[in-house]
């Protein structure tokens, strides 16, 4: 029988702009991961456990498995002048984080400092990836185009029509500059469901010390010190993160040094391997929209993404 989600002990409402993935007629899924007070992924749930809303109709669980689809996950590592030369902490956590993806998954890379620009495509390949990272570090003196980037790691996933599309996005707090919108991504993102996660390493001087970089920036980025000064891409960038991540079911962490890079990324491993499969009933063929997803437990974070219809 439904679950009410007013005794749902959290609850999240999930933007579903795309069709949710069916798994045979009158049934539809979504992924979904609960994340304890330690920030590790809860085991054993079951149906029981959950409870789904959708227009304010309460939906009835019909199972809630483990998560064992492989990704298409698209890396993007920050290239520009504000994460400094990386050194071997920052290199040594990228490289763990991309080869146990690796294992079990497609990976791509990306850099997005100066331009965004794919390094290699979706692999499993070990040896390319490794190859691909140790040619990605030569520090760029332009502006950050975390957000080209995503929407060119959105362009590469939506032909592939991957069962669970992720991207992560390894990221400095350089002065933005990319030319696409932060509401133009993250609509792209909704509407491929794509889960996007991110992790940003500070710097001592933060992003304002983007107007202090030297004057040898090839003309075509003197735009981006304009759009600085006036505060754009840095609202831009935080509106990527904060809202990018939140509505797309993924985790945003900020961490202060290299050192603490490598933690970050691994609970970002636990929390996609860990995730849950929640299939629910639903008459109709139409599209979804306000979907509530609420669990039983107290005390938790939860996090959701609609299943791509394929």
């Amino acid at each position: 029988m439904s679950r009410s989600l007013g005794a749902a002990a959290s609850i999240l409402l999930i933007l579903a702009i795309a069709p949710l993935a069916s798994a045979q007629s009158g049934e539809r899924q979504v992924f979904v991961t609960v994340l304890g007070a330690d920030g590790a992924p809860l085991e054993g749930l079951t149906p029981e456990h959950f409870a789904i809303r959708e227009g304010g109709r309460d939906r009835t669980v019909l199972r809630v498995e483990p998560l064992q689809t492989p990704m298409h996950v698209a890396v993007l590592v920050d290239s520009s002048v504000g994460n400094g030369r990386p050194d071997e902490s920052f290199k040594t956590g990228v490289a763990a984080f991309v080869e146990r993806l690796a294992s079990f998954n497609q990976v791509a890379l990306y850099t997005f400092g100066d331009r965004a620009a794919r390094v290699t495509g979706f692999t499993q390949n070990v040896p390319q990836l490794r190859s691909a990272l140790a040619g990605m570090y030569t520090a760029s003196v332009g502006g950050s185009y975390l957000i080209d980037a995503i929407e060119l790691a959105t362009q590469d996933l939506k032909p592939l029509e991957s069962p669970r599309p992720v991207i992560v996005a390894i990221s400095s707090e350089a002065a933005e500059a990319s030319k696409k919108t932060a509401g133009a991504v993250i609509k792209r993102l909704i509407a491929n469901t794509t889960a996007f996660h991110a992790v940003t390493l500070a710097n001592a001087t933060g992003s304002g010390a983007a107007t202090t970089i030297s004057s040898n920036i090839p003309a075509s980025s003197q735009r981006m010190q304009g759009m600085i000064a006036l505060g754009e891409g840095d609202r831009e960038r935080t509106q990527a993160l904060q809202q990018g991540t939140s509505v797309t079911g993924g985790s945003l962490q900020r961490v202060t040094s290299t050192q603490a890079l490598g933690p970050a990324l691994a609970r970002v491993a636990r929390e996609l391997a860990g995730s849950y499969r929640l299939t629910f009933g639903r008459p109709g063929t139409d599209q979804m929209k306000d979907l509530q997803v609420g669990v039983m437990v107290d005390g938790v974070t939860l996090r959701a993404t609609p299943a791509p219809k394929r």
